[in-house]
């Protein structure tokens, strides 16, 4: 649910007067200011500060910018398959990347069928001759790529889930902040305070924190791989909830995507560990 709610609300602040850099700036502000005191108890938990930030911008600024710039050009339903539904995919193939082996056949089997719907989505784009589509649904791969790497390092890690969210958040502020001061044009101020209130509660609590420290617990109970499964559900609540709430009707190509992809994710929840 946080996952659907993340790409129609997203989207939903790309129709206001709120920018990229504002809606960024409300995520990484409040998540940062909220878990600021796990963080100034913990420290960096052992970490070195190279493993911290990589942490942070694979959890916080890669992922979120990546996905913030592929929302303000694709469709909420590319953005629920691009970086939701891929996820199993993308979690698969680092680690192989990283000399951890093939999954199973049964599984392997699943991400085939992820594949054809990733390429539907593809033929999506490619059939509407849109740049600006092509190079959005490029940005919600990478953020998908960024948050299964994510999944991984902090399974590696060990850390525990609040401390991982604090790092993420609160390093993400340090290093987005300063540069977001110095950014001319910008609209936060501009907008009206019922938008800076939705998106800063959606993106700087439930999403900023909540949602990253959920996965993260998750991750540390039933392993990267396994969690990047269960998002099998965003693509279809994200498509409803855009029909009803943001008017966005999808594609035949788009629906047979969300169809594969969900299809091909359930089949591989179903293999044996």
């Amino acid at each position: 649910m946080l996952f659907a709610s993340f790409v129609v609300v997203s989207r939903a602040g790309f129709a206001t007067a709120l920018a990229l850099p504002d809606i960024a700036a409300l995520r990484f502000g409040i998540s940062g200011l909220l878990l600021a005191p796990v963080l100034v108890r913990h420290g960096l938990g052992g970490l070195r500060i190279g493993q911290a930030i990589g942490l942070a911008v694979l959890g916080g600024l890669g992922f979120a910018l990546s996905a913030y710039a592929g929302f303000s050009l694709a469709p909420a339903a590319h953005g629920a398959v691009l970086i939701h539904g891929t996820l199993a995919l993308t979690t698969a193939f680092l680690i192989w990347a990283g000399g951890g082996g093939l999954p199973g056949k049964a599984r392997r089997a699943g991400l085939a069928i992820i594949v054809i719907g990733i390429g539907a989505m593809a033929w999506d784009g490619l059939s509407g001759a849109s740049a600006s589509l092509l190079a959005g649904d490029a940005c919600l791969l990478l953020a998908s790529l960024c948050w299964s790497g994510y999944g991984l390092y902090v399974r590696r890690l060990g850390l525990p889930a609040v401390h991982a969210a604090a790092l993420v958040a609160a390093i993400s502020a340090l290093l987005f902040l300063p540069a977001y001061a110095l950014l001319p044009g910008k609209m936060l101020w501009a907008a009206q305070w019922q938008d800076i209130l939705l998106q800063g509660a959606f993106q700087g609590v439930l999403i900023g924190a909540l949602s990253i420290f959920v996965y993260t617990r998750a991750v540390a109970l039933l392993g990267a791989s396994e969690v990047s499964v269960f998002t099998a559900t965003v693509p279809v609540i994200t498509v409803v909830a855009a029909f009803f709430l943001l008017a966005e009707v999808p594609t035949a190509a788009t629906l047979a995507g969300v169809a594969l992809v969900t299809g091909g994710m359930l089949i591989a929840l179903r293999s044996p560990r």
